[in-house]
């Protein structure tokens, strides 16, 4: 009984997802497969808390917009920046992109990462 059911189990490796307000398509795809950690590695796509990460996006689908944050912490201003990715069609708020400046002492900045709401997601 068990295996029969496994057959007619839909892959996660075959999604693809489109944006839950209006359904565009976004062509973002599950095929590099979900893993459960807090980062991304080798092209996969990882889930946690609420969030998808993706390593790469299809600009074209998304509008952006850019956000600077001063945040207080202990006393110490700290300046973050970040990209909110809106839906192309309808506008709908899908998640943030990050994309992280060198650092001192680093010979490379690490690639940017783009962090999609799941709720602001449709499978397809």
């Amino acid at each position: 009984m068990g295996m029969g059911m496994e057959k007619n189990k839909p892959s996660l490796s075959t999604v693809t997802y489109c944006c839950g307000a209006c359904g565009f398509d976004l062509k973002l795809s599950s095929s590099a497969g979900i893993g459960g950690g807090g980062s991304s590695r080798g092209g996969h796509a990882a889930r946690r808390g609420g969030v998808v990460r993706f390593d790469a996006i299809d600009d074209a689908r998304f509008g952006h917009v850019d956000e600077f944050r001063i945040v207080d912490v202990r006393a110490r201003r700290l300046f973050t920046r970040r990209t909110r990715l809106l839906c192309r069609k309808c506008g709908a708020h899908l998640g943030f992109a990050y994309d992280d400046h060198a650092v001192a002492g680093r010979r490379s900045p690490p690639p940017p990462r783009y962090d999609i709401k799941i709720r602001a997601l449709h499978p397809s």
